[in-house]
């Protein structure tokens, strides 16, 4: 294994002589899969895995978008049957052809036809698309539970000190007006053209501490009123802005897929408002045909018992409400901040864009000649 901080490469015998510390500079592993039992990573893994969520150390990430992120770059470590059977059938292939070349004096009768089998094998073991479309889509494993990865970050801290990108999980508190900033009166008369509503804080702070409401000029909140101190006087400045737009952000799950409805319908929120709405996902027919970590847990099943709302099923397709009320759901931090933030700006661009087409989707049209709430959606997440 190499040392992160001089790259020297110590092998088994040298870790052991040196109690687990490089033999060059004396830095600790963190890891070590020849003797830490369930650990099948090394230290270069796991801080690759840091710098690539966080983008080199330019984002900001939560604990949940790491838990799943890892699990992601360790599935993909993970041998592929289709590019391992690739590999088997090109050695064969080319021997046999080899042999039969040889055999039949020099003979191109079988060498041409296994020469296409050679080259189906070779297809199979570059192509990615190739073994994709042939084994199909199939979701992604969490071989790695949350509180084992929480242990792992946690060992990771104690020998290479904090991590800087990494955010603390929200303080979740209850709206008092005696926390609230004062605004200035003047600031009041202003108003953002865009709000960004996220089911969940942990997405919101994800966002904000990311910039994202700075530059595209945008409030970001969650439904639960993150973040709590400027979340009444934000609010009031948007429900003035009659050419306000509104991106719902959520998970793809029944509680999640209420985010517009509540948006529209409720007076704490948009309800009675010139507003319209834009629900970016998650739905689920934005991730039918994608690789993804779909849970169902035995709570989310029993959930899934009682229907989807009538008002929230009417919007959606019906082999969405299936696969809803069957338990299944995706959250949001099984996404990267990268791969968030792009989804969140397309979204907003492709809302201005009046040759979307297509891509935008009337779910309803509450709104009429007095004005009202109108909600589009997209068949597309990022």
């Amino acid at each position: 294994m190499k040392c992160i901080k001089c790259d020297a490469d110590n092998k088994l015998k040298d870790r052991k002589a040196n109690r687990g510390k490089c033999k060059n500079c004396r830095h600790e592993f963190a890891f070590d899969p020849k003797v830490m039992p369930g650990v099948d990573f090394t230290d270069k893994f796991f801080e690759q895995t840091i710098h690539n969520l966080s983008v080199n150390n330019s984002l900001f990430f939560t604990p949940g978008q790491f838990y799943f992120f890892f699990n992601q770059r360790r599935n993909a470590k993970k041998p592929n049957p289709l590019k391992v059977a690739g590999g088997c059938v090109l050695a064969a292939a080319l021997a046999l052809n080899v042999v039969l070349y040889v055999a039949t004096g020099f003979s191109f009768v079988w060498f041409i036809p296994l020469l296409l089998v050679a080259a189906l094998a070779l297809a199979l073991l570059v192509s990615p698309g190739l073994r994709r479309r042939l084994s199909g889509v199939k979701p992604q494993e969490l071989g790695a539970t949350q509180k084992e990865v929480e242990g792992w970050f946690d060992r990771w801290r104690k020998v290479n000190g904090d991590v800087a990108k990494l955010l603390r999980p929200p303080v979740q508190k209850e709206k008092t007006k005696n926390e609230a900033v004062q605004i200035n009166p003047e600031l009041r008369n202003y108003s953002f053209d865009r709000a960004v509503i996220c089911d969940h804080a942990e997405i919101a702070q994800c966002l904000i501490a990311n910039n994202f409401h700075f530059e595209y000029n945008c409030a970001v909140l969650s439904i639960d009123g993150y973040p709590h101190e400027i979340f009444e006087a934000v609010m009031e400045m948007l429900r003035r802005n009659q050419n306000l737009s509104v991106y719902a952000l959520h998970d793809a799950s029944i509680r999640g897929v209420e985010l517009t409805h509540t948006l529209s319908t409720n007076v704490q929120w948009f309800a009675g408002t010139f507003a319209k709405i834009y629900d970016l996902g998650l739905l689920p027919r934005q991730l039918f045909n994608r690789s993804v970590f779909i849970e169902n847990t035995p709570q989310s099943a029993q959930t899934g018992t009682r229907n989807v709302p009538a008002h929230v099923a009417a919007t959606l397709q019906p082999e969405e409400v299936r696969w809803l009320e069957s338990g299944n759901f995706v959250v949001l931090e099984s996404f990267s901040t990268q791969m968030l933030m792009r989804s969140v700006a397309q979204g907003i661009a492709k809302s201005r864009d009046p040759n979307a087409g297509d891509a935008l989707v009337p779910v309803t049209t509450d709104g009429g000649r007095d004005g009202g709430v109108f909600i589009y959606a997209w068949d597309s997440f990022g």
